[in-house]
């Protein structure tokens, strides 16, 4: 993969796990991004379903469709839909990207392209650790850094 199939959009990638609080920060920032920053976004979801709850909306059973200026793809194993890599890669709440996604950006990388900035966003917190963790870098087996994004209450953090 050379540089130019290298895209400008951000990717978030999001699994649903429970009561629909990472889908709905999710969301949020999605369109927050989208809407005050003119950024392409693309939304990878595992469960459409829940989704739709939040988003009444969306169509659980299309694969790819946009809201609010957020492209909203289904996230299956293996990937249905292409997945081509863009400036950022957000890996929500700690959910594992699908092998495909890694396999793509680490032969970016490895073929002398510019990977993606990865981020790991967490949760919202206000203990005290969570200043020494936030913008620390990962160290992945293909040679890429994934940093760790820790919004909080205090300078030190990701902020609010």
């Amino acid at each position: 993969m050379s540089n130019q199939d290298h895209h400008s959009h951000w990717d978030i990638f999001c699994a649903v796990v429970d009561n629909y609080g990472d889908i709905g920060v999710t969301w949020r920032l999605a369109k927050q991004l989208a809407k005050e920053y003119g950024l392409e976004i693309r939304l990878w979801v595992d469960d459409l379903a829940s989704f739709a709850h939040i988003l009444p909306k969306l169509d659980p059973n299309c694969p790819s469709q946009s809201f609010e200026g957020v492209c909203i793809k289904h996230w299956d194993e293996p990937l249905s839909l292409a997945y081509v890599p863009g400036k950022v890669l957000i890996e929500a709440f700690a959910c594992e990207l699908p092998a495909e996604v890694i396999n793509s950006i680490t032969a970016l990388h490895q073929g002398g392209g510019k990977a993606p900035v990865w981020l790991n966003l967490e949760y919202l917190s206000a203990e005290d650790w969570v200043e020494g963790c936030h913008g620390l870098p990962s160290l992945q087996r293909s040679g890429l850094k994934k940093h760790f994004y820790f919004p909080g209450f205090t300078h030190k953090t990701g902020g609010l």
